[in-house]
């Protein structure tokens, strides 16, 4: 596939003396016309070219020149000089409009459930505490300021499952829900053990719900439920 452009060409070192050129190139010879007069034709494989910043230098025949025309892009491509001149390659490609790709999203990390399992299993044993809690004999009658303390117990220990299901979806303010929880099974927990009966023998219900204040806790302060994931 031959082009054709327009340029002008003038003798290495000397930019004083230019001559306006019609420029045709095929990828076996270059031809520099001015007006009917051949300034120059030689055959590609036989002459030395490479791009410059601006045109090109020829070296043909004991000669050099400078070449500068209206299509560098087009030349190139037709001598095949493109991958020795990145700067000509990038015309090139805005030429054409070659769309560079998008980098490839980076795949979301996978939610992490473990903290909410770990905090539903901190309720589990607190609601399992209050259970045995009001059937014990000697501790299922202490009650508190808000009432039966098993089922302070109970209530708070299903508040945890259901805070640990929210956080497993994802709901931003269950992590508020998780610390008032907390605090509040921490303050019951202590008014609890303040009330129980220097004899009582059946202290499993209190052990759990220990259990499941000290796992609630231990995962708060972890950052898994309060961090960014």
């Amino acid at each position: 596939m031959a082009m054709e452009t327009q340029g002008v060409v003038h003798m290495r070192g000397d930019s004083t003396q230019t001559i306006s050129v019609q420029v045709f190139a095929d990828s076996e010879r270059l031809r520099l016309l001015s007006g009917n007069e051949l300034i120059g034709e030689w055959a590609v494989s036989g002459m030395g070219i490479h791009a410059l910043q601006e045109g090109f230098a020829i070296r043909a025949e004991g000669e050099e020149l400078i070449l500068k025309t209206d299509n560098d892009v087009a030349l190139a491509e037709e001598l095949g000089l493109l991958t020795s001149s990145p700067r000509l390659a990038r015309k090139v490609a805005a030429s054409h409009n070659i769309e560079v790709p998008e980098p490839l999203p980076e795949p979301e990390t996978p939610r992490s459930n473990l903290a909410a399992i770990a905090f539903a299993l901190g309720g589990v044993l607190i609601l399992a505490g209050g259970v045995v809690l009001r059937a014990a004999p000697n501790l299922g009658l202490e009650s508190g300021p808000l009432g039966p303390y098993w089922l302070a117990f109970s209530i708070g220990g299903a508040v945890m499952v259901a805070v640990a299901y929210l956080l497993g979806r994802g709901v931003r303010w269950a992590q508020i829900l998780a610390v008032l929880a907390l605090v509040g099974l921490i303050v019951v927990f202590a008014l609890a053990i303040q009330d129980v009966p220097a004899d009582a023998n059946d202290l499993m219900a209190y052990g759990f719900i220990a259990g499941g204040i000290v796992v609630g806790v231990s995962v708060l302060f972890s950052g898994t439920l309060t961090g960014d994931r």
